[in-house]
């Protein structure tokens, strides 16, 4: 376990080899794997929602801080990833009802295969997971709500650059990626922000834009998600390979392990 005063949420990638997961048997690399599912998660459901971008990514945030405190052996990732959904609609006012939430967590949790209308024994197991680690959640962040998003320094980095419409589209679809790894407990939001605008001038426009932020942080940030996307990629054909995909239903209690779904 981490040896730090709480909240703190600013840590090295040393530390992200040293998480509760790790100590409980998860590699680095499968941690990171299984984070990005759930952020995945999130994304779709809020997505089926229509809540805004921030509410998404203050989700990812939320799930990041969570697993430096406890481990996905004790809870799995997708139960999670709802519950920080679910809590993030309320942080940051865009509330949704858990008759209309759960039905989309459910959908893109089981792969399509599930559904969970109101009534349902389905619906009601996902209804006691999230109220009931919504607690466990609430004492992970040590009742820390607040979160700097990189999205408004993409904004003023974008209109600074003046960059094409195609490599601000890119930027975007960069910085939603970087929500997926655990780069907001390394990083600063201007880092963050300062790596999706590299990755896209670089793909988009074959160059490299003059960047306020540091430029050794900017690459290291850079260079973490491309690293992930050619891990992400051997597992996707690995798990294609396999034909091993299974759908996750959530435990029945938020303090037991749920059954993980394969990769």
């Amino acid at each position: 376990m981490l040896e730090r005063e709480w909240p703190d949420w600013r840590f090295s990638r040393e530390d992200l080899q040293r998480t509760p997961s790790v100590a409980c048997g998860w590699t680095v690399e499968r941690e990171e794997l299984d984070r990005a599912k759930a952020c995945a998660l999130i994304h779709a459901a809020a997505r089926k929602l229509q809540l805004p971008q921030v509410t998404a990514a203050t989700a990812c945030v939320y799930l990041h801080r969570f697993y430096m405190r406890h481990s996905l052996k004790e809870y799995h990732h997708y139960n999670i990833a709802a519950t920080c959904l679910f809590f993030a609609c309320k942080a940051e006012e865009s509330l949704r009802r858990l008759d209309a939430f759960i039905p989309a967590i459910v959908h893109y949790a089981s792969k399509g295969n599930r559904r969970a209308a109101p009534g349902t024994g389905e619906f009601d197991k996902w209804r006691a997971v999230i109220l009931g680690a919504e607690v466990v959640l609430l004492e992970a962040l040590c009742f820390d709500m607040v979160v700097e998003h990189p999205h408004a320094a993409l904004v003023v980095l974008l209109e600074r650059l003046a960059l094409p419409r195609r490599a601000a589209l890119l930027a975007w679809n960069f910085l939603a990626d970087c929500m997926r790894l655990p780069l907001c407990l390394v990083h600063d939001a201007p880092t963050i922000a300062a790596a999706a605008v590299e990755l896209a001038a670089r793909v988009a426009l074959d160059a490299r834009p003059r960047l306020p932020a540091c430029p050794a942080d900017v690459d290291r940030a850079a260079q973490w998600l491309l690293d992930f996307y050619a891990r992400d990629a051997h597992a996707r054909g690995r798990a294609a390979a396999d034909h091993t995909s299974a759908a996750h239903t959530p435990a029945s209690s938020p303090a037991s392990p749920a059954q993980p779904a394969q990769p």
